[in-house]
């Protein structure tokens, strides 16, 4: 399973919307709007503009930090932080698919003590997005996927030449961003995809 997430800051020379159309046209499993600058209208009209896109390819859109955006451009699901999920119940009362973003064990197994969907692990490697933040690493991922029975995905500095130890650690699939938003991406997108359904999908 490989989600891309959006981050339009990234994007160099090139029209956001034209990364989004590539990026789905690739295949990918999921695509998770993740905006966080954006107020909730602006948010809106991005999730429409984009939806229009993954629609076109199957490719199902998740909001990132906005339930009431994702219910109204009817996306697949939401992805919230730990802090929301605790703090905010009216996603309970949702029926797009909920997934919680954790930085440890003890997160992870809340969260799916509480019925979400899914869990977005990381930073499991070293990224760009963190600097000098040491990454968790894949013990970190083994240890969740050893305690938990709902999907599990692991982000964080994840390419083509580490995704399939990540998959060995018990990950069901892995999000990128940095290389997905790249001008030239899709031969790693297409990479990180073979390599991935090489290893074989760990936790379904």
């Amino acid at each position: 399973m490989l989600c891309v997430v959006t981050n339009r800051k990234l994007v160099q020379n090139e029209d956001f919307y034209d990364v989004i159309e590539r990026v789905s046209r690739s295949k990918v499993d999921y695509l998770i709007l993740r905006e966080k600058d954006l107020d909730s209208d602006e948010l809106f009209i991005l999730a429409e503009n984009i939806k229009r896109i993954t629609d076109k390819y199957n490719v199902p859109l998740i909001i990132n930090g906005n339930l009431e955006v994702a219910e109204h451009v009817n996306a697949y699901g939401c992805q919230l932080s730990y802090n929301m999920l605790m703090e905010c119940k009216l996603w309970k009362k949702s029926k797009l698919k909920i997934g919680v973003s954790v930085h440890s064990l003890e997160e992870a197994v809340n969260a799916e003590k509480v019925g979400v969907n899914y869990i977005v692990a990381g930073h499991v490697f070293e990224t760009d997005c963190k600097k000098g933040l040491k990454g968790r690493g894949l013990k970190f991922i083994s240890n969740i996927s050893n305690n938990i029975c709902i999907p599990l995905i692991a982000i964080g500095g994840i390419n083509e030449s580490n995704v399939q130890s990540v998959i060995k650690s018990g990950a069901s699939g892995v999000a990128i961003m940095s290389t997905a938003m790249e001008k030239d991406n899709v031969h790693k997108i297409q990479e990180i995809l073979y390599k991935i359904r090489t290893e074989g999908e760990g936790k379904q």
